[in-house]
């Protein structure tokens, strides 16, 4: 039987680096909110980061990013397939988007999903840039 995993976070960064000898982690310039010069956006590449633990078995995990003024979803992804041997286990998620257009200026929610259940979620906001006049 699974156990969905508890998430310690979520973060939304333009890079995670992770140190080879050490394995150790630096997310690298994470935000809430962002500007784009444009709507519908262009795409902007970002990677979304969690540890996950308390988990027991199976479980595919999936990335979902909704309007919030509407609800409606604007990506979907199955990022990977996560096994937990051990309850005590830590696991790191990493997974780098490339490909989302944002269609408004507004809020939005990215979710990580286990078993197709919110573990974190985190809002973001997306603005257009400012002209100068």
């Amino acid at each position: 039987m699974n156990h969905t995993p508890v998430a310690i976070g979520l973060l939304i960064c333009e890079q995670v680096i992770v140190e080879e000898k050490t394995r150790n982690v630096t997310p690298v310039n994470c935000f809430t909110h962002r500007r784009v010069p444009r709507f519908p956006s262009e795409p902007f590449p970002f990677v979304v980061f969690s540890t996950l633990t308390d988990g027991l078995g199976e479980m595919p995990l999936e990335v979902r990013i909704y309007r919030l003024d509407t609800l409606e979803e604007i990506y979907r992804t199955i990022a990977a397939t996560i096994r937990f041997t051990d309850p005590l286990q830590s696991v790191r998620f990493q997974l780098r988007i490339r490909d989302v257009s944002f269609p408004v200026s507004g809020h939005y929610n990215v979710a990580l999903l286990a078993d197709d259940e919110i573990i974190p979620q985190r809002k973001i906001v997306i603005l257009q840039k400012e002209t100068a006049t």
